[in-house]
């Protein structure tokens, strides 16, 4: 528990001390009103004295009485009304205040807990002070009595004689009446009070020497006060501050909602001891409590309802409950001790120590003497019969015994007399002798079922052996006995909840906290909202105060809720704020919301009512966001309005709002998503026309994007600059929470400005009159001028300014549980430094079911942009830079449906709309397969096909200008000049070709502009940082394949008379791919070419049914035949032919040769990914290295639209299976459509350099008939024609001496001229110039009839002139069986 001002031992000797009653003259006020105090209340500042007595107990042994402590009270003294004593109880609770706390770690958190508890200790002070004097207990009833005259009274002995018989009638008292003596014969004392402003000395003395003749000298003493002469100086101290406590209704702060509570004395009545039960004629209805009862006791209870406790309701209070205002009670103006010196409080002090010393202590020594014998004398004996048959034959304990028994004890019984004597060595400090006769007395009690003087003798032994130091388990046990009976049985709460304060601190300082709590809870009830309170604050103290590993964290703050609860209640709403703030250390961190939201709205609303606004505005808005998801919606709704209320008073009561908006928590900011564009207006809309893609706020390019995005702007810099800068930045336009960048605005263009508003409730918020809070720095030449509309947007009155010019947003629905974004444009008419710093807005509750009409309450807040993590958002931080050009482009609008392969031209409509003119506009493209720009000025006729295929690698002398030159051709293929210069409000027209495939649907494009210059440089240098500016575009496309080509190069040697010549064949398939759900296009296959600088088209084979529409999953096969171009055309140049498919119509006067057909025959595929490693292809060495291009035209029967486009194949190398999207290598052998075709594996890749070097063909005679009878050897002559199917010479060998025999042949010999190359080689040797074609005419020889394979009768081999020595094998195998098969006969 908290740590109090004194310890368990002085407080319970403090509240256990002898009592004296003082009866006084009443000239004896008259005495003591010079210094604004009654007697009693001069006296008792010094009743704690600071010395030792000693009396002799009975067995003669010596006891030491020492820091003793007198309580002086009047003899009319009676217990406050109920109404004064609730006020009493509140007011200590109230002005014993503090907000003093210590830091406590527990378990590595840490609390702040109140360092100590004075408001429970006053309580409890006071709710001991406020008891009633009962008869089953004498240490509240009076010891002694001091009767007290003046030495301004006429007659001395006269005026004490009547006070004598006014002490004698209040000794003969009945009870319950007050006052309550101790016995029948109390010490009776006379003090002679002398006024030394008034009386001399002398008169004094001579008065106090009559008074001790008169009533003996050892009862009468004399007091001298008043002696304060006008030198003197006054008191160091007001001593009686601490203790007036007076009650003045004029001046009371705690008024009381009782209202029928009894204001008169109550009559006499007997006292039932063993019993808390009377009869109905005994039951009190006057202003003091019956006997037995705590001034406080209220037969009244209220309805509590913890669901509920957060109602307006719950604030109100119960029966006890005040309306407690927070302004203490001030009796500052109040001075005491006037006329009193320092010699007086001497006196006083003596006064005391000689009435306790002379005339108390042998009165009390001679008492217990006495009380002792009695006691003695009684033992073993029975006073009654009901007492022994009680004592014999009774069973159960008085915890457990709910009867009505009723035993009447007489004043003077033995058992009565033996709690007097307890009584008395506890007030004496004697602990060990007290808990022996009140262990004696609770036994004489429970034998009697005298339940009541049971439970007080249980309870006093209890606190005496804590006293003595010997408390254990069981003495612990006597105060749970005490406190049970006193509960259950006597059914007399008030002094169970004295019990229960006693037994606390026993417990506390056992460490048995858990128990001392379990007590404090168990005595919480609801006819009393403050002692619950207090009762309840301690417990939760108690918790808390466990070993380290055992405080229970969350029963503290459980517990604190509760207290705080009660304490609202009572009207204590310092001490519920104060308490409800202890718990929510513990809810704070814990990830219980529903705790937490119940902790900070109770804390909010009580906040409300101290008059704590700001602290209220920040209570009640932490349950609102931003983990509200687990409320109802009711209850958030509830939450809402309670908040908007307070927010409302807040804004009222504070002057910064006049200029500035609070911060409101709903909704809240998703700051990843907030993102700033400075790409300038949006073009106009205009019909068949559509604008720019470009960027938009609500849409951040992925990492693949953005990469494309730089690639291209590194070309366009390359080309239009000449060099890209050697630490390349990328031109942002668009900054999102990725970039950390200053967004830089030109001077007069808009700037896009989006966020995401999150509502987190279940219910509908409304945001009206949404704007953008800015701060704006001009930084002129002339001066620095400042600009913030939040002054003026607080205010409410409207802004024009000439630095910003804003966008308002008039209505927001945000339904529940739901995220919007809101796009805001400002556009700064000039240079300077724009910082947005928040959103402006008007906050409306539309409830669970709201609508947009909605008219409940409205507050006006902002939300920080720039706050927390936020603090240095980049993103909010704009530069505005000077006017710049601003291009707007708009495209011809167009279907996105396309045909993969389908040629469109796109007209593009370049604008102008800013103050400065602009340069030449480049364009670069992702795709140039599939994206070209169409200029008057058109380049050479298929340069970019000779410039991939054709034209020679450059030499570089090493590897980096290598990787230089490479990039700067791979830019150039990628960027265009589209436009001239373009002045500002003029327009310019370019027109752009588009072939959509499958493996693009989408198609970046870039454009590139600068200020026109004034002259331009030369050479060209880099661009400085925001130079220039691009402008974005995407074309996207669902295409749709609907066309397939396959084609097979086969090639064969054709013979004349005169001539022999290498002839090619194109096998080729055109197929209609569409699928069943869209068989609605037709394709019409409308002209084959070839474009080359070795082949050319000659022929075509082709069915009759060519000239009709290629349905859904149907086919077409044609051949084309090509021959040989022995004349090269002109370097950097392309030969062309072409042959018409679709004869049916009349020829169309377009070709391959014209725009746009002729931009799209180059087949490199470009990565963006790596543009460098796809630039250029490799290999140039094939046979062909031809481009074969089909131009069709496609209908949709379906929409009636016609579409052109054409598909292209590079033919490199002969056997290769290609098709337009996909390369397909056939599973089955080629159909063979040449009987001279040398038919090769075309899966096997090893062959791919070794083949083709050279064709040849073989003539003979297939049969022949000769007798071998007469000649021995058959002569067969052959003819081997061989061409040449390289560029370059080179040198051919055909070597005679290996056979290749197959199983069944026979082997042929040679004859004729041969010459090798080598030693035991036979063959013949021959040089073929590039693409030369030779007859060689042989010999074989047969020397028997049969079959022979001619073919394998040699082997061809072929190596280039210059490389002699790395001879290629030109073929492995013979011919083919049956075109090399001599068959000879026998005739």
């Amino acid at each position: 528990m908290a740590r109090s001002g004194k310890t368990a031992q002085e407080f319970i000797q403090s509240s256990f001390s002898p009592i004296i009653a003082v009866l006084c003259s009443p000239k004896v006020e008259h005495v003591t009103s010079k210094n604004n105090l009654s007697f009693t209340e001069l006296l008792q500042p010094f009743g704690s004295m600071d010395w030792e007595g000693q009396i002799r107990e009975p067995g003669g042994s010596v006891c030491i009485v020492k820091n003793w402590k007198v309580i002086i009270r009047d003899v009319h003294w009676k217990p406050l009304p109920p109404t004064e004593a609730r006020k009493q109880l509140n007011n200590a609770v109230l002005h014993n205040y503090t907000d003093k706390t210590v830091l406590l770690e527990l378990d590595g958190r840490k609390f702040d807990v109140p360092q100590s508890t004075p408001w429970f200790e006053a309580w409890r002070e006071t709710y001991l002070e406020v008891q009633f004097p009962s008869d089953h207990e004498y240490t509240n009833h009076f010891l002694s009595c001091i009767i007290v005259g003046t030495t301004l009274d006429d007659n001395i002995i006269d005026t004490f004689n009547t006070l004598n018989q006014q002490y004698a009638q209040l000794q003969n008292i009945t009870p319950p009446k007050l006052p309550k003596w101790f016995n029948n014969g109390v010490l009776k004392s006379y003090l002679l009070l002398h006024d030394v402003s008034a009386v001399s000395k002398d008169k004094a003395d001579a008065a106090f020497e009559t008074l001790k003749q008169t009533f003996g000298s050892s009862n009468c003493f004399m007091l001298s006060i008043n002696s304060k002469s006008t030198t003197d100086p006054s008191l160091p101290t007001d001593y009686w501050a601490q203790y007036i406590k007076r009650s003045n209704d004029s001046t009371s702060e705690i008024l009381s909602p009782v209202s029928n509570l009894p204001t008169t004395p109550p009559d006499p009545q007997p006292f039932p001891v063993g019993s808390c039960t009377s009869d109905d004629s005994t039951v009190p209805n006057q202003n003091v409590p019956p006997e037995g009862l705590h001034p406080l006791t209220t037969s009244e209870n209220d309805f509590y309802d913890n669901a509920n406790s957060l109602q307006t309701h719950s604030f109100s209070g119960s029966s006890e409950s005040m309306n407690v205002s927070v302004k203490p009670l001030d009796y500052s103006t109040e001075v005491h001790g006037l006329a009193l010196n320092a010699n007086d409080i001497d006196s006083i002090k003596k006064f005391l120590q000689e009435y306790a010393g002379k005339a108390l202590l042998p009165y009390l020594e001679k008492q217990i003497s006495q009380l002792s014998e009695l006691v003695a004398n009684r033992k073993g004996v029975s006073r009654s019969l009901l007492s022994a048959t009680k004592r014999w034959f009774g069973t159960g304990k008085g915890g457990n015994t709910t009867g009505n028994n009723t035993v009447i004890y007489s004043s003077d019984c033995p058992e009565l007399q033996l709690r007097r004597l307890g009584d008395l060595w506890f007030l004496l400090g004697q602990w060990q002798r007290a808990f022996d006769t009140y262990h004696t007395a609770k036994r004489e009690f429970y034998a009697d079922s005298a339940w009541l003087c049971y439970a007080g003798a249980l309870e006093m032994a209890a606190v005496s052996a804590f006293m003595a130091g010997d408390a254990n388990k069981k003495t612990h046990g006597y105060m749970e006995e005490s406190i049970v009976t006193y509960l259950n049985t006597c059914r007399m709460v008030q002094y169970a909840v004295r019990a229960t304060l006693l037994s606390v601190l026993c417990l506390g300082s056992a460490g048995l906290h858990g128990e001392a709590a379990k007590q404090l809870i168990r005595m919480t009830s609801e006819d009393s909202d403050l002692r619950s309170a207090m009762l309840l604050e301690q417990a939760s103290l108690c918790f808390l105060s466990g070993p380290g590993s055992k405080a229970m964290c969350r029963k503290y703050a459980f517990h604190m809720v509760l207290a705080g609860h009660r304490f609202s209640k009572a009207g204590q709403k310092k001490h519920a704020y104060r308490c409800y703030n202890q718990a929510y250390q513990v809810y704070r961190d814990s990830g219980w919301r529903l705790s937490t939201d119940h902790v900070q709205f109770a804390l909010g609303r009580l906040a409300g009512a101290l008059r704590l606004t700001r602290d209220a505005v920040r209570w009640l808005g932490a349950p609102l966001a931003p983990a509200a998801r687990h409320q109802p919606a009711a209850q958030q709704d509830a939450f809402l309005r309670e908040y908007m209320l307070q927010h409302q008073q807040w804004v009222d009561s504070e002057e910064e709002f006049k200029e500035h908006l609070p911060v409101l928590p709903l909704p809240l900011l998703e700051s990843e998503a907030t993102s700033v564009l400075c790409v300038g207006p949006a073009p106009l809309s205009s019909p068949g026309r559509v604008p720019a893609t470009s960027l938009a706020v609500h849409h951040t390019p992925d990492r693949q994007e953005q990469h494309t995005w730089h690639k291209l702007e590194e070309m366009l810099l390359q080309v239009v600059y000449g060099s890209v800068p050697m630490i390349f930045k990328p031109t942002v336009d668009l900054y999102t929470n990725k970039t950390d960048l200053n967004p830089f605005a030109p001077q007069g263009e808009p700037i896009q400005i989006s966020i995401t508003l999150r509502n987190p409730l279940k219910i509908v918020i409304i945001l009206k009159d949404v704007e953008l809070l800015w701060h704006f720095v001009s930084e002129s030449d002339d001066s620095k001028q400042i600009v913030n509309n939040e002054p003026m947007v607080a205010s409410g009155s409207s802004l024009e300014s000439s630095a910003i010019c804003g966008q308002k947003i008039k209505s927001v629905v945000l339904e529940g549980e739901s995220s919007k974004m809101l796009t805001f444009s400002l556009t700064p008419l000039r240079m300077g430094r724009l910082c947005v710093q928040g959103v402006a807005y008007k906050l409306i509750n539309a409830g669970e079911g709201g609508n947009e009409n909605a008219t409940g309450s409205v507050i006006a807040g902002k939300l920080n942009l720039l706050s927390g993590i936020n603090a240095s958002d980049k993103r909010l931080q704009i530069t505005v830079i000077p006017p710049a050009p601003c291009l707007q482009m708009t495209f011809t609008e167009s279907s996105a449906e396309v045909i993969s392969g389908e040629l469109r031209v796109v007209d593009v409509e370049i604008r102008n709309v800013g103050p400065v003119d602009a340069g030449p506009v480049y364009f670069a493209v992702s795709r140039p397969d599939c994206v070209q720009l169409l200029t008057p000025d058109n380049e050479e006729l298929f340069k970019s096909l000779y410039d991939e295929k054709y034209k020679a690698p450059t030499v570089y002398s090493d590897e980096r200008a290598a990787r230089s030159g490479a990039w700067r051709a791979l830019a150039a293929r990628h960027v265009a000049r589209g436009a001239g210069g373009v002045p500002r409000g003029a327009c310019a027209r370019a027109r752009l070709v588009l072939r959509a495939r499958a493996r693009a649907p989408e198609l970046p494009l870039l454009a590139l502009y600068a200020p026109e210059p004034a002259a331009p440089p030369e050479p060209p240098e880099p661009p400085e940082p925001r130079a220039y500016r691009l402008l974005r575009h995407v074309f996207r496309f669902t295409p749709e394949e609907a066309v397939e080509i396959s084609v097979t190069p086969r090639r064969s040697i054709k013979t004349t008379p005169n001539k022999i010549s290498e002839n090619m064949n194109l096998v080729t398939e055109i197929k209609n791919i569409c699928g069943e759900k869209n068989d609605d296009i037709s394709i019409e296959v409308l002209e084959a070419s070839l474009l080359s600088r070795q082949w050319r088209l000659t022929a075509m084979i082709a069915s009759d049914d060519k000239n009709q529409l290629l349905h859904s999953r149907e086919k077409m096969h044609l051949v084309f035949q090509a021959s040989r171009i022995f004349d090269f055309p002109p370097e950097s140049k392309v030969g062309w032919s072409g042959l018409k498919i679709a004869t049916g119509q009349p020829d169309p006067e377009d070709n391959i040769a014209v725009s746009p057909y002729s931009h799209f025959v180059t087949d490199y595929d470009t990565s963006i990914d790596n543009m460098e490693a796809n630039g250029r292809s490799d290999t140039k060495a094939g046979l062909i290295q031809s481009m074969f291009v089909v131009r069709w035209k496609a209908h949709r029967r379906t929409k009636g639209t016609t579409v052109n486009g054409q598909h292209y194949l590079w033919l490199d190398d002969f056997t290769r299976v290609l098709s337009r999207e996909r390369e397909v290598v056939s599973p089955e052998a080629p159909l063979q459509l040449d009987e001279y075709e040398i038919k090769l594996d075309p899966h096997d890749t090893r062959k791919k350099s070794k083949d083709n070097v050279v064709v040849y063909r073989m003539e003979h005679s297939n049969l022949i008939s000769h007798n071998f009878e007469k000649n021995k050897l058959c002569v067969v002559p052959i003819t081997i024609n061989i061409v040449n199917c390289y560029q370059v010479p080179v040198n051919v060998f055909i070597d005679m001496s290996k056979q290749t025999n197959r199983e069944g042949g026979r082997s042929l010999g040679w004859c004729g001229a041969l010459s090798g190359s080598g030693p035991g080689e036979a063959g013949v040797s021959l040089r073929l110039e590039r693409w030369e074609a030779r007859r060689v005419r042989l010999r074989a020889l047969c020397a028997a009839p049969g079959a022979y394979v001619v073919g394998s009768a040699f082997a061809v081999s072929a190596a280039p002139v210059a490389t002699a020595d790395a001879a290629l094998t030109l073929a492995h195998a013979s011919a083919p069986t049956d075109t090399s098969l001599l068959v000879v006969q026998t005739p």
